[in-house]
């Protein structure tokens, strides 16, 4: 057998195979089943309605499918659902892992007339009138976000973004933090009261506790805010150090460089 013949043989045969793996693909790899599996038990996991915003079709190829597109669909018509993970089980199976999202802060909106209501990632998870009284929550001031200009429907589900991005940063870095320090979900508005901003000198954040002592954090400093949340986490949870939980300020004094508790502070 010659070398030309040799050849055209593997090419033929290559042809041979990739036309059996696209008919695999489009006749007995395709979708019959869609799962919804929760960590937790909640009346916010529709199954139905997650299924339908997934865009998962029976007889689609299940190869094709992209993970990515299929989470981003359902967390954005779902809201209060976050996406875990999208399993192919081969053949024709594709299973969905969920839990639910916990709104953690409020953010007025910049004209005021209404609250994104935000989970640790920063998504908005429901819009708010301003009118409401809302107690189990942590609220913001001293920064607000813009609304989309097709109105509130467009923000939720979507990514929150501030009138001032540096305030931004610092609450991204408090919630992360505070979720690594397991102070998230319902933990992080039971323990955290109210942060406020003060650009005045710089930028200033106070975290006012539920007890009433706060941690204050400073731009300024050289420290990242990320390690200064984490230094007046560590110093109030601290047995060894006197301080009134009940007021007061936990900050970095430069004048002794150290984190202190001050009752009052200039």
């Amino acid at each position: 057998m010659n070398r030309s013949k040799v050849v055209i043989g593997i090419f033929v045969a290559l042809i041979l195979i990739v036309i059996a793996i696209v008919l695999l693909a489009c006749t007995v790899f395709v979708v019959r089943d869609v799962t919804v599996e929760s960590d937790v038990s909640s009346g916010l996991i529709n199954t139905d309605e997650i299924i339908e915003s997934s865009g998962l079709t029976i007889g689609r190829s299940i190869v094709s499918i992209s993970k990515d597109t299929v989470k981003n669909s359902i967390e954005k018509q779902n809201p209060y659902v976050e996406v875990l993970g999208i399993r192919r089980i081969f053949p024709n199976k594709i299973v969905i892992s969920t839990t639910i999202r916990t709104g953690i802060m409020l953010v007025s909106s910049a004209d005021g007339g209404a609250y994104a209501l935000i989970d640790s990632s920063m998504k908005i998870l429901n819009i708010i009138p301003a009118s409401g009284v809302y107690s189990n929550v942590t609220t913001v001031t001293g920064v607000t976000f813009e609304m989309p200009d097709d109105g509130a429907i467009s923000a939720v589900g979507s990514k929150i973004i501030f009138t001032d991005a540096t305030c931004g940063d610092v609450l991204k870095d408090i919630a992360e933090c505070a979720a690594n320090y397991e102070i998230s979900g319902k933990r992080f508005f039971t323990f955290f009261k109210s942060i406020a901003f003060d650009k005045t000198d710089g930028v200033k954040a106070f975290i006012k506790t539920n007890k009433g002592v706060s941690l204050v954090l400073d731009k300024s400093l050289q420290t990242g805010v990320y390690d200064q949340i984490y230094y007046c986490l560590f110093y109030y949870s601290s047995k060894d150090v006197d301080i009134d939980y009940t007021k007061g300020y936990i900050l970095f004094d430069k004048d002794v460089n150290a984190y202190v508790w001050k009752e009052t502070i200039n």
